[in-house]
């Protein structure tokens, strides 16, 4: 189901500081992997309202905690193309998919981040932020208007936070995280396949 008009709106005017969408531009011939990744003129609808057709709310990626500064653009979470960021590795993993066009955010908003164990250390500590942050997440994904959607979940650290504290019913699927030591081709063999097997095995697996 493509996402109309109103609710891209609605959904850039109260979440366009956290959230976007899994689409990237292409990288152009010989100027590297990272190249296109923060060309956000694949997300804008008023240069072409087609994009919306790319746009789903039936898949969601997840990945633990932004930074805490606001993203200098609308969208522009999960497109960054500086030397720093492997949001390459997800453009490249998804591209051609089922899941391209999904929606992506950050399950937790906000919490200064000094690395993602640190980060989860101190959420585990906290579980009555860990519950106000996750009601605040389903809000958002409300928004959306994502309905049991599949979450695709970056990392154990999360995916172990949102197995103790979210819907037990949730559609989740643990993948690597981007930031992990794994080519851009590996990164998607191992995405992929976790999907995959998922799928097949439901979600007892």
């Amino acid at each position: 189901m493509a996402i109309t008009r109103d609710r891209f709106d609605e959904v850039r005017r109260r979440y366009g500081d956290v959230g976007s969408w899994a689409v990237w531009a292409d990288a152009r011939p010989g100027h590297g992997v990272k190249d296109g990744v923060g060309d956000l003129s694949v997300l804008d609808a008023d240069r072409d309202d087609e994009v919306l057709e790319t746009l789903r709310a039936d898949v969601v990626m997840l990945g633990i905690n932004g930074s805490g500064a606001p993203t200098p653009a609308s969208f522009s979470n999960f497109h960054d193309p500086s030397s720093r960021a492997n949001h390459f590795k997800l453009r490249h993993a998804y591209r051609g998919t089922p899941f391209w066009g999904a929606y992506l955010t950050d399950a937790f908003k906000g919490i200064e981040s000094y690395g993602a164990k640190r980060t989860i250390a101190f959420l585990r500590a906290h579980p009555p932020l860990v519950r106000e942050q996750l009601a605040r997440l389903d809000d958002e994904l409300a928004t959306v208007g994502c309905d049991d959607p599949l979450v695709i979940v970056f990392g154990a650290d999360v995916f172990g936070l949102l197995r103790e504290h979210w819907h037990e019913g949730a559609r989740m699927v643990r993948v690597p995280h981007y930031a992990h030591y794994l080519s851009k081709e590996d990164y998607r063999a191992q995405a992929l396949r976790a999907i995959d097997e998922y799928l097949v095995a439901g979600p007892s697996a």
